[in-house]
């Protein structure tokens, strides 16, 4: 059994380990606090800056879509990119073939 001045020492060393403690935590989060400060404020300053360059471009125009185009227009565009890429294949094809297999 401690002594009634071990027992005032014994609650002296938690109240202080746990006033250090918190401490150490309220500065940690004093420095995390200010430095989160400082990056807002970089954030900031950046999101001005894309704001200005964003408002000296004119805005893009709409997108074209299927749904506003005929039909017609559409198929014919389809057939015109699937012949042009029928054409590569057989380049490509022709570039792989040995010299022997082709056909002039």
């Amino acid at each position: 059994m401690l002594p009634w001045w071990g027992w005032i020492l014994l609650w002296a060393v938690i109240v202080l380990g746990g006033g250090l403690l918190v401490g150490v935590r309220a500065r940690a989060t004093w420095r995390s606090a200010k430095a989160l400060t400082a990056e807002l404020g970089r954030a900031t300053a950046l999101v001005e800056d894309l704001q200005r360059a964003l408002d000296e471009h004119d805005p893009p125009a709409p997108p074209v879509t299927a749904v506003t185009q005929p039909p017609h227009s559409l198929q014919e565009e389809h057939r015109r990119e699937r012949a042009r890429q029928a054409e590569d294949r057989a380049v490509r094809r022709a570039e792989r073939m040995p010299p022997w297999a082709r056909v002039h």
